[in-house]
């Protein structure tokens, strides 16, 4: 049974790679590819251990086979398990015969999807992969590999609008409906807002196909082992592979970049429009959570500016809360900071400008300041005087 030929043999307590589990009496290990292993004496075999309910809650989301509606899940089969281990009690045979006969109680499947409408008729699987990636880690087809995004068509085979999105992770669900729904599914298009919504599924009967025991418990072990290393193989991309990496994706989700801010023309005529800007911006912002930082890119063709919070919900609130709106007659965008990206602003530091750039920059600056002279001084009197007095 065991698929590694360097599984664990001979004397199990000696192999470092293995420890002994007290609760199920059982010898165990983890192999290289990260899945855990655990050794059955009466068959002299190693058998995968799973996670039960992660792993039905995954299979629900890959699904069954084409021509199934994938509104619906399928409700797990019924088997006869048997105990692993038999532990005695001093209670009377009738007392735990009354405790086995009550019905356990369902374990709630996390819900790991969204519901997509509105969508437009010529959107495209690689489309909605770019837009819901920003909320999480998208589940991936147990056989293709492809994001498990499902675009539903009509009788004719043409896209209605709707989609279902699968995440890796339950928490996804909450960032997606928070921030995608009703928003632009292309920015800029007002005819693309859509509606994004937790999937609703509903119980779906055994099929006859799941009738034969036999079949069924080797096809269900054959299944777990593919997704458990499938789980496996989304987790290292979810953690960045190490701990490095995500680090780095902890700190970029609290990196808003804020688009369309300002235009080049803007800050040439006003070079303390820089200041104003963020001042302005780190107010705003301060509203939804604590701002660390901000940084305005006065190089950067696009008028970037980027807030740094303390807590990713801040983060998310402010890209729920700045996304689309209007500032100074142009739309802006607000969406994480992926990490590559680089974005240019002016250096402070002299040794990287050029001596005709340092020239340039004083003379600008020296005529801003005779200019806001001048314009005090059309006020009356001094021009401090006159500021005090407009700032009283």
């Amino acid at each position: 049974m065991a698929e590694l030929d360097n599984q664990p043999t001979g004397d199990l307590a000696a192999d470092p790679r293995v420890h002994f589990i007290e609760a199920t009496g059982r010898w165990a290990y983890t192999a290289d590819d990260g899945i855990a292993y655990e050794f059955d004496n009466a068959q002299g075999a190693w058998f995968p251990m799973y996670n039960e309910q992660l792993i039905e809650s995954q299979q629900s989301i890959y699904g069954g086979p084409e021509g199934v509606d994938e509104n619906e899940t399928v409700a797990p089969p019924s088997e006869n398990k048997k105990r692993r281990k038999v532990y005695t009690s001093n209670e009377p045979a009738a007392d735990v015969v009354a405790k086995k006969s009550k019905p356990a109680q369902p374990k709630k499947k996390p819900i790991t999807s969204v519901y997509v409408t509105g969508l437009p008729r010529d959107a495209t699987v690689e489309e909605m992969e770019e837009v819901f990636t920003k909320c999480g880690v998208i589940m991936e087809d147990i056989s293709t590999g492809k994001p498990k995004i499902k675009l539903y068509q009509d009788n004719e085979g043409n896209f209605k609008g709707d989609a279902l999105v699968s995440y890796f992770k339950e928490e996804s669900v909450a960032l997606a409906v928070n921030l995608l729904d009703e928003s632009e599914f292309r920015v800029g298009d007002k005819s693309t807002v859509m509606r994004v919504q937790e999937a609703v599924f509903k119980e779906k009967e055994p099929s006859a196909s799941s009738s034969n025991p036999a079949e069924k418990k080797g096809g269900n072990l054959h299944d777990k082992k593919r997704v458990q290393k499938k789980l496996h193989q989304l987790q290292r991309k979810l953690d960045w592979v190490d701990d490095e990496k995500g680090a780095k994706a902890d700190k970029f989700s609290k990196i808003v970049i804020l688009k369309h801010m300002f235009t080049h023309e803007e800050l040439e005529e006003d070079p303390a429009l820089i200041l104003e800007l963020k001042d302005e911006v780190r107010e705003e912002c301060e509203k939804l959570g604590e701002v660390t930082n901000v940084i305005l890119y006065d190089k950067s063709p696009e008028g970037v500016i980027s807030v740094r919070f303390k807590e990713n919900e801040g983060a998310v609130a402010c890209i729920a809360r700045m996304n689309g709106r209007f500032f100074g007659g142009r739309q802006v965008t607000a969406e994480v900071f992926d990490g590559k990206t680089k974005y240019e602003k002016s250096s402070m530091k002299e040794s990287e400008e050029t001596e005709e750039e340092t020239q340039a920059r004083l003379e600008k600056y020296a005529k801003w300041l005779e200019s806001e002279e001048a314009k005090a001084g059309t006020v009356g009197g001094s021009g401090v005087a006159d500021m005090k007095v407009d700032e009283v």
